[in-house]
């Protein structure tokens, strides 16, 4: 038998979840074999061992004497794995106000529980239309209550007035709240690398949602700006408005949602600096810190390497590697442990460029694995940028054709394929020129200015500016 899925479930849950668990199995309302508590005891005994040592020790204390077999774990694992995932759902769900109001009301329709149902639907509804926090969810429940009282209306008095066309809206506009947030995703899986796909009749909707004036309601508007910087991100005053909304409904976000819009906002920033808008470093630096605080970028706690990486590049190009080396060590503990060191040598390599220290730089991008093809991309950037400076212009033509052949590879690189394919066409004209005259530096400079697919303009640019008319680059 391959490692069963309940202790693999079992030993991702966190100390809260695993003792909340325990009391579970501990109630006769929901476990009758209380043989699964004492199991839970020893798998905890054992929880740090290898799976099969696991295993093996609960045979044992299952079945003392017995020659191990996987046949006799089964049942008790698949029995496990019933109650952890009704355990889960009631986990999920014990913090839904909303859920639960709604619940009660059904079993009050059912019922058939006639003054007592009417009187929490009012005071629901009333609860739901009135609601001045931001929450997508409103309207879903909103739905749903006019389900109920439309199968209650029915079996009351058929001929009972029901606003349909309201109900319709409402169902309406969580549908479009819905769409929305699934086209952002897409946006943003795409922008890193999957396929371009047509969603279906996007526009449409939106023209529809605007045609409606559903604007009016903040999680339509925050939603539809954001839609907007996607599509029209040179016009910033939709960033700006977008900004203003979300600062201002910060705190009714759930980590899900608020993670989408935040990151939303961060990517924005990015690709107007990758753009060369200088104007935005200290914008997405605030964003970043911002979201660092309240837990918006990390993944349950955990800071991805591409985004440790992000700020500290944003800092050295803001020229501050105080604070580079500050944030490097203030956020290396978010990253994930089986990444930390490997991106930590990367930024501290970059560092070590920046600082002049080639050698110490060059050793750590040259001895570290990246598993990210982005972040294997930035740090070949870096060596190729290194070998120029240094003159070392074999080990400098070598690296650009063996990232040429890594970009044609990579199959999850998105927009960042041109960016960085415009950056090795750069750099190979780097490296082959020998001499320019005043007329053609001026051309490529102002190419390399006005080129917004382009990584490292700053760098490229005063690569060339410090040719000089007629001089040999190379020998």
């Amino acid at each position: 038998m391959k490692n069963p899925q309940c202790l693999e479930l079992y030993l991702t849950l966190n100390s809260k979840q695993r003792q909340g668990f325990k009391k579970y199995l501990a109630s006769p309302l929901f476990n009758k074999n209380q043989k699964l508590s004492l199991c839970l005891e020893k798998i905890d005994e054992f929880r740090s061992s290898d799976i099969t040592v696991l295993k093996q020790e609960l045979f044992r204390f299952l079945h003392p004497g017995e020659s191990f077999t996987d046949v006799k774990l089964r049942l008790l694992f698949s029995e496990l794995m019933k109650h952890l995932k009704n355990f889960i759902f009631i986990d999920e769900k014990q913090d839904d106000q909303l859920e639960k109001e709604l619940s009660f009301i059904r079993f009050l329709r059912k019922g058939k529980l006639i003054n007592l149902f009417e009187n929490e639907a009012t005071s629901f509804r009333n609860q739901l239309t009135g609601n001045k926090r931001w929450n997508p969810d409103v309207y879903e429940y909103r739905f749903l209550l006019d389900m109920e009282l439309l199968s209650y209306e029915s079996f009351k008095n058929r001929f009972s007035y029901f606003n349909f066309k309201e109900s319709s809206e409402i169902l309406e506009i969580s549908s479009m709240l819905k769409r929305l947030r699934v086209y952002l995703e897409q946006l943003a899986h795409e922008s890193i690398g999957a396929t371009s796909l047509e969603y279906p009749m996007i526009q449409a909707w939106v023209d529809h949602a605007e045609s409606k004036d559903w604007s009016r309601h903040p999680e339509m508007q925050i939603y539809l700006l954001a839609l907007k910087m996607y599509q029209f991100p040179e016009q910033d005053h939709f960033f700006i408005e977008y900004l203003n909304m979300i600062r201002q409904f910060e705190n009714d976000f759930d980590f899900e949602r608020g993670r989408q819009i935040y990151l939303t906002a961060l990517n924005y920033c990015i690709r107007k600096i990758n753009q060369n808008d200088t104007s935005y470093f200290h914008q997405t630096l605030s964003l970043f810190q911002h979201c660092v605080r309240h837990g918006w970028i990390l993944d349950y706690g955990v800071m991805s390497s591409l985004t440790y990486k992000n700020i500290i590049a944003l800092c050295i190009r803001m020229n501050d590697l105080d604070l580079a080396i500050r944030l490097l060590e203030e956020y290396k503990n978010l990253v994930n442990p089986k990444d930390r060191n490997t991106i930590y040598h990367f930024n501290l390599a970059k560092i070590y460029k920046e600082q002049g220290e080639y050698s110490k730089a060059l050793y750590l991008l040259n001895t570290s694995v990246f598993k990210d093809p982005l972040i294997e991309l930035n740090a070949r950037v870096e060596m190729i940028k290194i070998y120029y400076e240094i003159h070392e212009v074999e080990l400098m033509y070598n690296q650009i054709h063996a990232t040429k052949n890594l970009i044609k590879r990579s199959k999850k690189l998105g927009y960042h394929r041109e960016y960085y394919t415009n950056f090795l066409q750069t750099a190979n004209r780097l490296f082959s020129t020998r001499q320019l005259n005043k007329s053609e530096k001026e051309t490529w400079l102002n190419s390399i200015k006005s080129d917004n697919r382009l990584i490292d303009k700053n760098w490229l640019y005063t690569m060339v500016d410090k040719i000089k008319s007629s001089e040999v680059l190379v020998s």
